[in-house]
């Protein structure tokens, strides 16, 4: 019995870290019937820059856009930072 229940433990706790959130800390993603995209945001550099990736779909039809550095002090119309 107590191996029965070694097993059931060992087994929940398995699937609960296999259904933990995904390593993506620092992504943020939306999604409307009509598109959605992610926006991943890297740590922010001693110089107050990051590199910022982005993923946008439309319709089905997507794909990455380029990443590029983006300075944290003049953001100019950008998303705020979600980076980790």
């Amino acid at each position: 019995m107590k191996t029965l229940v070694a097993l059931a433990v060992s087994g929940l706790v398995a699937g609960g870290i296999a259904l933990a959130a995904p390593a993506n800390a620092g992504c943020q993603s939306g999604w409307t019937p009509w598109g959605g995209g992610e926006i991943c945001d890297g740590p922010i550099a001693a110089d107050g820059t990051f590199q910022r990736c982005q993923t946008v779909g439309v319709l089905g039809f997507g794909g990455s856009l380029p990443c590029f550095i983006v300075d944290a002090n003049n953001l100019n119309g950008q998303p705020p930072w979600v980076g980790p």
